[in-house]
């Protein structure tokens, strides 16, 4: 009984409670076994677009992918206040796009589309601000200007022959001056034209002078300091060409023709470059520019030849180095290109490189005996001519740079030379000047003498003013230095001696000796002495030559025309029209200065040249006069 007791559940008891428990545990069960089920069956992602809801974010599962709006059913991104979906546009029918103007008359007002709108009207106006034409400058078109000299030496041959003749001896008498104008300092570098007739001039008062044809000033450009180098024109943007010439400062500036301005003013400014030309050179640029077709301008900087980006297309930013080459001398001469990919420069070390044009690869070197001021020439033909200092003109070949001949003048050599066309027997001259005061004709077959003219005459030039007369030496100080440069005087009497150092006594008598050969470059005083240096062994540049005295010789370059009449200025303040075949003088006429600037001939035979004076010139043929009776 106790048995059969224990098996029974009393009403109301434990088991009575327990009941309803274990049937809640029982349901949840099933439906966990129900649910999990379901899991395991196909639904909404990347694969199975069909089972969303919302493509957009797939049911929850990703971040809205859009910028702005996306529609669910399509997955598609679009701005509702630019391209609104049906139903939640704006206007009367709730279907336009927000307007701001229009929105506050319908009491539309939508605050996140007008702040929207807002911020793309300022936005576009920042970038117009920085893609502004005003900012970057137009395309720059490459190309060398067709005109006579439009760089020096009249091309990149720098041969110094003109297709023009110049002004010559007629019935009418000699050659005239059609116009002057007086600059503001001395003029050392030659003349550049233009296809207007503006003949462009830089000058040491720091500015770069346009003159037009009839002799009335165009504009001047402040360059910043003084000039001394020959502008290349070339480059036009539309019908304005380029100037582009070294300065003072040690950069390169392009010059507007038309209106003589900087035309990299317009540049907007970079990082890379801070908004200046990228080279900058510690001293002032004496080198003349060259230009090439393809627009790629080549100076000599420093102890550097640079090739500079001057053109759209050219392979950079305008005013960006393409490539350069360090050649250990400075370079104040001007490189000259042989139209086959080769380019020639000399340096104050004494040395003459061949570059390769494209990246400035090195071909090979030629070593003189002294510092190369003067500009290579290229004949053309298979020869390269450069003066020295060491007083020798050399012939080269330009192919392996091995030498041809040396002739010797008198003295230092700074005068570039012009090469004449050589014929099928090889005959031809080369036409140069030297300190000595000599103009040399020199063949160019065999590097033998065929004459020599000394351009050192006072007497009274045919028709000619004479020149002034000549100021009397000043009178010796009393001294230890012989009066070659120190500001201290010896009173005769007194006690007290004035100390000067050795090493001052022995620059003394280097300058002295320097200008005595006519050694001092011409334009030092915005170049270097760095031939004395390396003569006498200094680290210090002498004074020689910055001192405002002329030069000595004949520093000017010559200019061969096309009927053999050679060009040339001296320092005895005359001009000069030679004979090339015996070296008579034709005529020649006087200056109110020095001349170390080279000609420039222009297409209608007018000759132009400029005097340590600061005075440029315009020559010009002599017109007969009308015969009687007539006006």
């Amino acid at each position: 009984r106790d048995v059969e007791m224990a098996g029974r559940v009393r009403p109301g008891g434990f088991g009575a409670a327990r009941r309803p428990i274990v049937l809640l545990l029982l349901l949840c069960a099933v439906n966990t076994r129900a649910q999990d089920g379901d899991n395991t069956g196909p639904q909404c992602s990347e694969d199975r677009l069909d089972l969303c809801e919302d493509l957009c974010t797939l049911d929850g599962k990703r971040p809205n992918p859009c910028p702005l709006e996306c529609d669910a059913r399509t997955g598609d991104c679009y701005d509702r206040c630019v391209e609104p979906l049906e139903g939640e546009g704006f206007g009367p029918d709730a279907d336009a796009p927000y307007d701001i103007e229009s929105q506050p008359i319908l009491d539309q007002f939508d605050g996140v589309c007008a702040n929207r709108l807002q911020n793309r009207v300022a936005e576009s106006l920042v970038t117009d601000a920085f893609e502004s034409t005003l900012r970057d400058p137009p395309p720059v078109s490459a190309g060398l200007s067709s005109v006579p000299f439009s760089m020096f030496r009249n091309g990149l041959l720098h041969t110094g022959r003109s297709d023009y003749k110049g002004p010559g001896v007629t019935v009418a008498g000699v050659p005239v001056v059609g116009w002057t104008f007086k600059t503001g300092g001395r003029v050392f570098s030659s003349p550049t034209l233009a296809s207007d007739g503006t003949v462009y001039v830089g000058c040491t008062d720091g500015f770069v002078y346009g003159v037009q044809r009839s002799g009335v000033i165009k504009w001047k450009y402040p360059a910043g300091g003084p000039v001394v180098s020959t502008a290349a024109i070339g480059n036009p943007i539309g019908s304005d060409t380029t100037l582009f010439m070294g300065g003072h400062d040690g950069t390169l500036h392009a010059v507007s023709a038309n209106y003589g301005t900087s035309k990299w003013e317009y540049i907007r400014p970079r990082l890379h470059l801070n908004g200046r030309w990228q080279l900058k050179a510690t001293r002032p640029i004496v080198s003349s520019a060259a230009l090439a077709p393809e627009g790629i301008v080549y100076i000599g900087a420093d102890t550097a030849l640079y090739a500079l980006n001057a053109a759209t297309g050219s392979g950079g930013f305008s005013g960006t180095i393409k490539w350069s080459y360090e050649t250990r001398g400075l370079i104040l001469g001007s490189p000259a290109l042989d139209g086959v990919g080769r380019i020639y420069v000399g340096t104050m070390e004494g040395a003459l490189y061949c570059l390769r044009q494209s990246d400035g690869e090195f071909l090979w070197r030629f070593d003189a005996e002294g510092g190369l001021y003067s500009s290579p020439a290229l004949d053309g033909q298979g020869r390269v001519y450069v003066g020295s200092v060491d007083s020798y003109l050399y012939a080269l070949d330009s192919e392996t740079g091995e030498m041809a001949w040396k002739f010797r003048t008198n003295a230092a050599i700074y005068s570039s030379p012009a090469a004449s066309v050589r014929d099928s027997r090889g005959v031809g001259y080369v036409f140069v000047g030297s300190t000595d005061w000599k103009l040399y004709a020199v063949r160019a077959k065999d590097g033998l003498l065929a004459w020599n003219q000394t351009l050192r005459d006072y007497t009274t030039p045919f028709d000619s003013p004479p020149p002034s007369p000549t100021s009397p030496p000043p009178t010796p100080t009393s001294g230890g230095t012989g009066g070659t440069g120190t500001d201290v005087d010896f009173i005769p009497g007194d006690r007290k001696t004035p100390y000067v150092s050795a090493a001052m006594r022995a620059m003394n008598e280097a300058e002295a000796l320097l200008e005595a050969e006519g050694v001092c470059p011409p334009n030092l005083e915005q170049g270097t002495s760095e031939e004395s240096a390396y003569r006498f062994g200094w680290n210090s540049a002498l004074s020689c030559g910055k001192k405002g005295r002329p030069a000595v010789g004949v520093v000017s370059s010559p200019v061969l025309g096309p009927d053999g009449t050679v060009y040339v200025g001296s320092s005895d303040g005359y001009f000069y029209a030679i004979n090339n075949m015996t070296g008579t003088v034709l005529w020649k006429m006087y200056t109110d200065g020095p001349i170390q600037s080279s000609a420039a001939i222009d297409s209608e035979g007018q000759l132009y040249f400029a005097t340590d004076n600061g005075t440029i010139y315009q020559v010009v043929e002599a017109v007969p006069p009308p015969p009687p009776g007539q006006k």
